[in-house]
């Protein structure tokens, strides 16, 4: 992979909780410009999950690994793909 690039990371979590906010924060954490972060989510059928697209302009591995990291260990997400 080529740096920097466009990246898009799909975090999973259930609905009940503020994780759209929590997203945007280890974002803005390992430098990444948020005002130029899409932000997408996508309720279940059922409506019990959420799934949010996050693209943002990666600037390194190491950034991207830091955030899937943040994210993954975190109580209130599920899964980070």
């Amino acid at each position: 992979m080529e740096f920097p690039t466009e990246f898009s990371l799909k975090v999973f979590g259930e609905s009940d909780n503020d994780l759209e906010a929590l997203i945007i924060s280890v974002v803005r954490q390992n430098q990444v410009d948020i005002e130029r972060t899409k932000i997408s989510s996508r309720p279940s059928s059922a409506g019990k999950y959420t799934s949010y697209t996050v693209t943002f302009t990666a600037t390194s591995q190491e950034q991207l690994d830091n955030i899937y990291r943040a994210l993954s260990s975190n109580d209130k997400v599920l899964m980070v793909l």
